[in-house]
């Protein structure tokens, strides 16, 4: 299975996952998703996976990235 194949077949489980979920569930399931993305991008943390991580995969520098993403929310 090629990778685009793949990336389709995971965003396509997510969604019929998410479409059994009751509007509470979900909800509940954001908020929680919300709150994990926020501590993955406050993290220091260079292992593969991590925000700084994918910012260095990027060539993106991370202290810009979390300034864009505090001036968005506030």
């Amino acid at each position: 299975m090629s990778i685009d194949t793949q990336v389709l077949a995971a965003t396509f489980a997510s969604r019929v996952r998410l479409a059994k979920l009751t509007a509470h569930e979900a909800i509940a399931q954001a908020e929680q998703e919300w709150q994990a993305t926020q501590k993955w991008v406050a993290s220091t943390s260079e292992k593969e996976g991590s925000f700084q991580w994918f910012c260095d995969s990027f060539e993106l520098d991370a202290s810009a990235v979390r300034r864009a993403i505090k001036e968005k929310r506030e």
